[in-house]
């Protein structure tokens, strides 16, 4: 079964960018600008892992951590932090992983790969 991802971030050419690696790479990724958009969509369907972008617009990545962590549908949500400024130890503490912006496409997928099963070729 193909995994879902939900990636969260303000600057379209990385969202273009990650959309299509990951997409090369297996995964349906859903994306979202801000916080309130990742938000409605979280509710509309969850997908398996979020990964989001702390410094947005709207609604930031640590308002949308704090709900998400908060929420009882989504609180065991998988959630990969990228960012280019600093990360916390609270942000670290409820996210899955932290990644410091710019990253590694190995190290991003190796992440993302730790905290899901591998998509399942041909479905």
């Amino acid at each position: 079964m193909v995994k879902r991802l939900l990636l969260v971030d303000d600057e379209a050419a990385i969202v273009e960018a990650l959309q299509d690696i990951l997409s090369d790479e297996g995964y349906a990724v859903e994306a979202a600008f801000n916080g309130e958009e990742a938000l409605q969509r979280l509710h509309a369907a969850r997908p398996d892992l979020m990964l989001m972008d702390l410094m947005m617009p709207v609604m930031d990545g640590r308002e949308l951590l704090r709900r998400v962590r908060q929420d009882p549908s989504l609180h065991d949500l998988p959630v990969v932090v990228m960012s280019a400024g600093r990360i916390t130890d609270e942000e670290r503490q409820a996210a899955s992983a932290t990644l410091a912006k710019p990253f590694e496409l190995e190290v991003l997928l190796e992440t993302l790969q730790k905290h899901l099963p591998e998509p399942e070729s041909g479905t």
